[in-house]
């Protein structure tokens, strides 16, 4: 009997031996909950091909870029609604500026809310959103500009555009005219 145990028993005090318990760690179980399904989702994403990453359900599409659904739809709405809606390439690139318009306003800029649906419900920022024609049906066109201007983002690749219009430069630092609209970037 060590020096302890005896004491304890002059004391009448119950010895305390550490329990050994067979639980598992929560924090451990949590990161293994949250970890597995989101590498099976990168996985089974990542396998895909650009034709069915282009017509994959709306949640995947939000999931690729860690976006809600919901932010996902309105962001695409917005860039729907604010381009040309046209098919070609000019058309497809200011789609992408669009969204990045957002992105970088959402995650880069102290001058405006710090997320999607703050940026894209600001007042006097989109008129689509104010006079309701946001309301326009999203395409997979606007879906793969906005995964596309996220992963340019991301990547660090992106402009640092921030304002756009269809009436000409009349702010900041001339990026492009694209997709009927002209875009700026801010130092």
């Amino acid at each position: 009997m060590n020096l302890n145990a005896k004491i304890a028993r002059k004391m009448r005090v119950p010895i305390m031996y550490p329990i050994r318990r067979n639980r598992r760690n929560p924090l451990t179980m949590m990161i293994k909950a949250i970890t597995i399904p989101l590498v099976a989702f990168l996985v089974w994403w990542n396998g895909l091909s650009e034709l069915e990453r282009y017509e994959a359900p709306i949640e995947a599409k939000a999931a690729s870029i860690g976006m809600t659904t919901e932010e996902f739809i309105l962001i695409s709405s917005v860039v729907e609604a604010e381009s040309d809606r046209g098919s070609d390439a000019d058309s497809y690139q200011g789609r992408i500026l669009i969204a990045e318009v957002i992105i970088n306003r959402a995650y880069e800029s102290d001058s405006f809310p710090d997320t999607i649906t703050g940026v894209c419900n600001q007042s006097g920022q989109f008129e689509v959103v104010s006079n309701g024609s946001v309301v326009a049906d999203r395409t997979n066109i606007s879906d793969a500009a906005v995964i596309e201007a996220y992963e340019e983002w991301q990547a660090g690749d992106a402009p640092h555009v921030l304002y756009f219009n269809n009436s000409g430069y009349n702010y900041g630092t001339a990026y492009g005219y694209y997709g009927g609209n002209y875009f700026v970037t801010v130092p």
